[in-house]
This record gives C-alpha cells, structure tokens and sequence, in this order.
C-alpha cells in the first residue's frame, strides 16, 4: 500500500511538495493530482523510474517545466506545434510528434526512460498548470514520466493498480471528482507538420484552431487610424493572395490583428478611417481598439509597426522579441499619424499603408 497525503488536511501543501520530490529522486513513483483527474509520476532523469514505467506497460508522457523547453525535447517540431505550446501551456494538453532517441534532450535521459517516452517513433510532451503537479515540476531534476489515471466514480482503491504502483498518494478531493470534460486534449503532429486533435477534452478545438496560427498584428499608438487600416487592408490582401474569404484565414493558418502602445479598450476606428476603408470596399465599422499589452507582444509571430518610435518602445521592454517586430515600411520611415489632419491626409496614409503591405505579403505567404 502506498503512503497517502490528503491534501485538505495538511497545513502547508509546500511541505508534500517537497516530500513528493524527495521519493521522486529516489526513483519512486508518485500519484499526484492534476487539471484533470491524477496522474502517475516518476523522475525521467532515475533509471528505475524509467524502468517501473515499462512494467507498468504504457507509453508515459514527458511533463516539462515550461513550454519553451519543448524545442529541447522535440526540436522537429513545426511552427504551429511552437504556438500551440506558447499560447496554451500551462495547462491541459497533450502534445504528440515524431521523435527518436537521439533527438535533443532525449538522448541525455535514461534508457528506460527513453524506451518509457517514445513509442512507434513518436513522444508526448505536456507542461501542468496544476498547483501541485506544476510546482513539483519545477522543483524535479530534469523532466517528470506521467500516465494518466483513469478517472473512475468508485472510491479509490490504494491496493490495486495503477495506484499499488506508487510509493506516495498526494491525495486531492477535486481531482478525484473530476469528469471526462476535464481530460487533456491531445495534439498529433504528423511527420509533414500537420495536425490534428486526436481527442479533444478541456482545451477545445477552436481554441487550437486559432493558437496554430500565425499571428500577424499591426501597432500604432491609439488604435483607431493606422493600425486598423493597416489590418482590413493586409486581412484583404492575404484573402485575395491565398483564394479565400478574409473569414477564412483562420482556417488557412493565419490572424490578422492590430493594437496601440496608448489605446484603451473599444473605442472605434476615427471616422476618416472608416472612409478610406469604405472606398476600397471594406468595413471597418466594427473595429474596436484594444492596448498592447505583454501577453499580447509575447504572442506574435510578426509584428508591424506605424514608426520606428513605436518598435523602439516595444523592445524596451521585449528586447528579445527584436527578429519578430519589425516597421512597416521597408524603407525605414515613419508612418506619419493622419488624426485631425483631415481626409487628404487619411487617403495619403492609407495608400502608403497598402503600398508597404503588398512589400511584405511575398515574405508571409
């Protein structure tokens, strides 16, 4: 029989953390509660982990610390499979890709973890957002083995597998009352960098639709001239390039949007802005402004901007995101702010707007 810790009647859930780690070192397995339901665990960097992992006769999953550890373990792994990390970890999702034991960091860990993790050439990564399972995560020497247990409405039952397997139960009532809803969703990346969602459980699958695109923004300072301009006309442009409507892009791999340095949230386009667009054929009467925040910039693919003052501002404070943000203008300039200078001054900064975005089309599509 394991050794069980019921979570609600421990004063300070810091000290089963670290007992947690102290048996993982050890090369013991250990039950610990997630975003959906238990799982299995043991140190990927313990050979006896490893090879309890193989007795128990399933494929473990390797539970990383943070999603940019993911290019260290699968480093073939397509751009979109990189986004769905970036924007969706932490938290209940299974990536799955082509692997060997040579790739990256696999090759550092032991054989019995290696033969534990990659099955039929393929490996599955995930990062935990669960409190418990994140923070010990964070505190393990190198990577965690997980498997899932199978949620199960009877009261759990400490002699019988999978929970006989391990040494220590971090028991935790709301992961035992866990439903199906709550499952990972998993993500399989074929060996061409398609995908497809093998099962879709609390990540759904609008939600991976649009975090495997890439995200293409547009920034100004306010929000209501140039960069909405620029992303009607560029989501206009990028339709007519790939055949298909501007409601379509998702599907084809792309988002199209814009923000400001200074701008508020829903305030509408300037009315001189709505103009021009309407002249082209395009409505911009929906457009609401929204601010560039850090969760935003840190999730660009490629990013736009109206002035050089407005990069320089960026990566003031996102200095490594210097190769993804870029000025509009191929040439160096500004983009100069049309606002209470009238419609001549409008049609001019739209049409130097669209000039710039057919340049830069030919280095997305």
């Amino acid at each position: 029989m394991p050794e069980v810790v019921e979570l609600r009647e421990v004063t300070d859930r810091r000290d089963v953390i670290h007992h947690a780690v102290q048996r993982l070192s050890l090369g013991d397995l250990v039950a610990l509660p997630s975003e959906a339901g238990y799982v299995l665990a043991g140190a990927a960097l313990v050979e006896a982990a490893g090879r309890r992992f193989q007795a128990c006769g399933e494929v473990a999953t390797l539970l990383l610390r943070a999603a940019d550890e993911v290019s260290d373990f699968l480093p073939q792994l397509p751009k979109a499979g990189l986004r769905i990390a970036r924007r969706c970890w932490p938290g209940p999702l299974v990536l799955r890709a082509p692997a060997a034991t040579t790739n990256g960091c696999v090759a550092a860990l032991p054989e019995g973890s290696r033969a534990a993790v990659i099955s039929n050439g393929q490996m599955a990564v995930r990062v935990s957002s669960h409190p418990v399972l994140s923070e010990v995560a964070k505190l393990a020497r190198g990577p965690l083995l997980i498997r899932e247990i199978e949620p199960s409405a009877r009261p759990l039952d400490f002699a019988v597998a999978p929970w006989s397997d391990a040494a220590l139960v971090v028991k935790d009532n709301v992961a035992a009352e866990s439903n199906a809803d709550a499952r990972t969703s998993i993500v399989q990346f074929s060996s061409q960098g398609e995908w497809t969602a093998e099962r879709i459980g609390a990540t759904p699958e609008n939600r991976l639709q649009v975090a495997a695109c890439e995200l293409i923004l547009f920034c100004c300072t306010g929000n209501t001239c140039r960069s909405p301009m620029a992303e009607s006309l560029f989501r206009h442009l990028l339709a007519q390039r790939l055949k298909c409507s501007p409601d379509d892009l998702t599907k084809r791999g792309y988002l199209v949007a814009s923000a400001g340095l200074a701008a508020d949230y829903g305030s509408p386009a300037s009315h001189e802005s709505v103009e021009m667009m309407k002249r082209r054929g395009l409505d911009l009467r929906s457009h609401t402004s929204q601010p560039l925040t850090d969760r935003l910039i840190e999730q660009v693919d490629r990013c736009y901007t109206m002035t050089n003052g407005h990069r320089a501002a960026i990566l003031d404070s996102h200095s490594d995101l210097a190769d993804r943000v870029q000025t509009l203008a191929r040439d160096g300039k500004d983009i100069s702010d049309p606002i209470g200078a009238g419609l001549h001054e409008y049609a001019a900064c739209a049409a130097s707007i669209e000039q710039h975005l057919v340049r830069i089309l030919d280095d997305i599509v």
